[in-house]
């Protein structure tokens, strides 16, 4: 079975920053590890957070991400 996930925008960042409303990045639904690897880890919605390291690179991780912290590289922010 097959997931068709649908961008609207997509954003390369190499710091840390914050997501959702009131955000520069209000409709963040996702992201995903490019070329290069990056460290760090991001703050669920819900709670909780995920290590950078642990996601493979290219592969689309959606979730309701509240706060990227992006000590090394840079991830890309699916809206």
């Amino acid at each position: 079975m097959s997931t068709n996930y649908r961008a609207y925008k997509i954003t390369q960042v190499s710091g840390s920053c914050g997501l959702g409303p009131k955000s520069d990045y209000p409709r963040a639904w996702g992201v995903m590890k490019g070329e290069a690897n990056c460290s760090g880890s991001i703050l669920l919605e819900g709670g909780g957070s995920i290590n950078l390291a642990s996601l493979d690179n290219h592969q689309i991780f959606p979730c309701y991400p509240k706060q990227l912290t992006i000590t090394a590289g840079a991830l890309l922010i699916l809206e």
